[in-house]
């Protein structure tokens, strides 16, 4: 799942914003990312960046232009409900593994969001870009202010509430049980000002066209790889990535199969491709490495890492940090080279 470079540039705008250089991050505005390297990045922004806000600027900047296709379908739709309903179903456009639904009750319109992922050290920060986002559409689409509406997190506030209410500007509540956008029923169903069948159903037909071709070009592999590296701790096993995606581990495997690939190579190449992050981005030991990738102990890491690359995991830290910390037992290895 690719993140276009509308997201890419209003992201850089709100580090900016926060008072940092967005290439320090390694962040170029045209770029077209996937979202296993919007993920990388976010951790390594935030793990700089101070000013609690980051979230709520992102959000806040993401109007309905950023989001391409899909946005001027939105802007086209006769009414919230109807743009709500595209929403839903075309969210695989905007994330592959977040979701969005829509639930209607007597007194309310409820938006709920699941996030694709959680940012380590920082599970306010997607639903806060997300909920901010969805709060600067809907008065964008609807013209109107959302004093009637309310947002809900399941975090804690993480700076002064009056902040949440003077950069979104409307009430804002915290601990809940889901992250969603709560509205007026009624809200719903009035018209829009910018309504337009024949441009909403021109541009329904290019999102409806680039989900058809996103199904085409995600074969089973890629949906492995998506959620070994969404897991972010113990890799899952067969069993339970096949249950994931809805199917039997034989099933999986028989796929995995006729794609010429197998579940454990897939596992090696995302543990490498976590490796060579953690190394090249962190301070921790080689032996921290080897057990957050999953490795009883690492020696085993050092083999497993020398089999996939040819050279042990040090050679990446005597090149880029000379002055990462040397745990005891690459210490030992090192010595009996």
């Amino acid at each position: 799942m690719r993140i276009e470079p509308a997201y890419v540039s209003a992201f850089a705008n709100a580090i900016r914003e926060c008072g940092y250089d967005p290439a320090q991050f390694g962040l170029k505005r045209e770029a077209i990312v996937d979202e296993d390297e919007i993920f990388d990045l976010f951790v390594r922004v935030l793990a700089v960046v101070e000013d609690p806000t980051i979230g709520l600027r992102l959000g806040t900047a993401l109007h309905i232009g950023t989001h391409g296709v899909l946005g001027h379908a939105l802007m086209s739709c006769r009414t919230l409900r109807q743009a709500a309903e595209i929403l839903v179903r075309h969210n695989p456009l905007r994330s592959r593994r977040g979701s969005v639904s829509l639930a209607l009750t007597p007194d309310h319109a409820i938006l709920t969001f699941t996030p694709p992922f959680h940012v380590p050290g920082a599970p306010w920060f997607l639903p806060e870009v997300f909920l901010a986002a969805g709060a600067a559409v809907i008065r964008q689409l609807s013209g109107t202010d959302l004093s009637s509406c309310s947002l809900e997190f399941t975090h804690l506030p993480h700076m002064d509430e009056e902040k949440y209410q003077e950069i979104l500007g409307l009430p804002v509540f915290f601990g809940r049980t889901q992250n969603r956008f709560i509205g007026p029923r009624p809200a719903v169903d009035f018209p829009l000002p910018t309504a337009n069948d024949a441009v909403a159903e021109m541009y329904l037909r290019q999102c409806n066209k680039l989900l058809r071709e996103m199904d085409a070009a995600s074969g089973s592999a890629s949906e492995v790889r998506h959620v070994l590296l969404s897991s972010r701790g113990r890799f899952p096993s067969a069993r339970e990535v096949a249950s994931s995606l809805n199917m039997s581990e034989r099933t999986l495997r028989r796929r995995l199969d006729e794609e010429a690939t197998s579940f454990m190579q897939i596992v090696d190449d995302v543990r490498n491709h976590l490796a060579k992050q953690y190394l090249n981005e962190t301070k921790l030991t080689i032996a921290e490495v080897g057990e957050l990738l999953g490795f009883d102990d690492a020696a085993n890491f050092r083999r497993a890492f020398k089999r996939w690359n040819g050279y042990p995991p040090r050679s990446m830290r005597e090149a880029d940090q000379p002055d990462a910390p040397e745990d005891a037992a690459e210490a030992a290895a090192k010595a009996a080279d």
